[in-house]
């Protein structure tokens, strides 16, 4: 008897940490990145300290934009673009010309995965 009720207890909170993380969107939080292209770039303690508000504040804003935009997807990707723009510019200003270079690559590499937000061709 205590065998079914216990399986149900597991099931559902498998169920609901699955629901939280898929909520979540996987998306990585200011730190994950900034610690990511710490490692990646060999990023001082100076630029990662720079680097940090300049995600916080792109996660806002994206957050702004998502929300303004509505159902309007046209309106969120040309709003998410602007965002990722805006902060890419950002970011190259607080890296050196090496670090720069390895940054396009990865941007690349991120766009060849999918991963970059490329706009999907509209089948018609």
């Amino acid at each position: 008897m205590k065998l079914p009720v216990l399986s149900i207890a597991v099931l559902l909170l498998a169920g609901s940490l699955s629901l939280s993380h898929a909520q979540q969107g996987m998306r990585a939080t200011p730190e994950q990145r900034v610690a990511r292209l710490k490692d990646s770039l060999a990023l001082s303690e100076a630029q990662v300290a720079q680097l940090l508000p300049v995600y916080q504040e792109s996660d806002k804003k994206r957050e702004a934009a998502f929300a303004a935009a509505g159902d309007d997807r046209d309106a969120r990707m040309a709003a998410m673009r602007s965002v990722m723009d805006s902060t890419d510019t950002k970011i190259e200003s607080i890296l050196t010309d090496s670090q720069k270079a390895k940054y396009e690559d990865m941007k690349k590499q991120r766009m060849q995965r999918g991963q970059g937000y490329p706009r999907r061709p509209q089948t018609n």
